[in-house]
């Protein structure tokens, strides 16, 4: 039997949590010990479900940066993505490694696996075990000194790209000293594993340029979670339309008097939206669910996708064939909505597009169109091999452990 230690440090919402469940989940099928460290507790039963009171699975709180630093421009490379987790500051830096640092050592996993977990990865160099990294193609860049910026829609000096990268790595190798590790020469050499589990497609890599990497391999994006509630289809007069919605998003109110007036039967999960806003929005046509709606129940019968461009609800929706329409919130997201937009599966709106353009944009989502069958071509090509990308990817990593 092998111990393994699932970790998930930096991002939110479910789509990293949902992956190391669906993995999880072969890896205790044959007898194997599983630890889960996860940023947000909260979301351990919604995710895991029955799986999270296994009795050979043991959940940790993920030692995370707790302070927000304020004055930063948007980050625009990996290495500013790290700054705020802390890599401004190697002191402050040092106990986040040092927590994760006891908790590897007091484990001993044969494998660490790792879902946008860098300061995890930082505190296991040196330890005796096995590193892998799994999530789509946005976190784990590509191995280039420097990491490619992924802001190109805006105007870059090409030394803040350098000096992000030096400042990054200077407080990676002021960390790693008192531990006896030797210093990094770059900052990729962070994110260095055994395997990197790319659970994503070719088409839809927010790095495209990654083909020219010796070694890439694609996994494929892993099926939709069947773990939520399964939630009635309302009436409506023009098809059904499932919409994941944050609150925080500028233009959700609009996007939500949009179903409203609209004559489509929508199904909306918007997690914290006060209760106000969903009575004012709530009618014979639009509900709205509590928890996180099963994918591969509910998700499966919709027509088309509403969300903000999240990697699981996207491929998600592709892989039942279903056109999305994106309000993507940062960075991250707007590189993968142009992705599936330049697919043709799919379209982008910013957020002052949403009022006046959204319901043009569900109503040729729906259609049988161009975007449809850009939709449906993706269902065809992966949607039969994505329940067998978490077995995969479980055996790969046994292999590691044991090998």
């Amino acid at each position: 039997m092998a111990r393994f230690l699932l970790a998930w440090e930096l991002g939110g919402g479910l789509g990293h949590a949902t992956p190391l469940a669906q993995i999880a989940a072969p890896l205790l099928a044959a007898g194997h010990e599983v630890h889960c460290a996860l940023r947000d507790l909260s979301i351990l039963l919604p995710v895991f479900g029955p799986l999270a009171t296994h009795p050979r699975l043991t959940v940790w709180q993920a030692p995370v940066w707790q302070p927000t630093l304020n004055g930063l421009p948007p980050p625009a490379t990996y290495a500013e993505l790290l700054f705020r987790a802390g890599y401004l500051d190697a002191q402050r830096l040092q106990g986040l490694v040092l927590a994760w640092r006891g908790l590897l050592s007091s484990l001993q996993p044969q494998l660490l696996l790792a879902d946008h977990a860098p300061t995890a990865l930082l505190a296991a160099r040196g330890l005796p075990m096995r590193r892998a990294l799994c999530g789509t193609g946005f976190f784990m860049p590509l191995r280039r000194q420097p990491m490619l910026a992924f802001r190109d829609w805006e105007p870059m000096a090409p030394r803040r790209v350098h000096t992000s990268e030096e400042r990054a790595l200077a407080t990676c190798n002021q960390v790693l000293a008192p531990l006896g590790q030797a210093p990094m020469a770059a900052l990729h050499e962070l994110l260095a594993a055994d395997e990197r589990f790319l659970l994503t497609w070719p088409e839809l890599d927010h790095f495209p340029a990654r083909s020219e990497e010796p070694g890439t391999r694609y996994w494929g994006a892993l099926p939709g979670a069947t773990e939520g509630d399964t939630v009635p289809w309302p009436a409506g007069d023009f098809g059904r339309v499932l919409a994941y919605l944050k609150p925080e998003h500028a233009a959700t109110e609009a996007a939500l008097a949009c179903l409203q007036a609209g004559p489509w039967s929508t199904v909306a999960y918007v997690p914290g939206l006060a209760a106000s806003l969903k009575q004012r929005h709530a009618s014979p046509h639009l509900v709205f669910s509590d928890r996180p709606v099963s994918m591969a129940q509910v998700g499966c019968t919709a027509d088309a996708v509403l969300c903000h461009a999240g990697s699981g609800t996207v491929t998600a929706a592709l892989q039942a064939g279903q056109p999305v329409v994106m309000l993507p919130m940062h960075a991250e997201q707007l590189l993968f909505a142009r992705r599936v937009q330049a697919a043709g599966a799919g379209s982008l709106l910013l957020e002052g597009e949403v009022a006046g353009q959204l319901a043009d944009r569900l109503d040729q989502a729906l259609r049988q169109g161009p975007m449809r069958q850009a939709a449906q071509g993706f269902a065809q090509r992966h949607g039969a091999s994505a329940s067998q990308v978490a077995l995969q990817v479980a055996q790969r990593c046994i292999q590691l452990a044991t090998g």
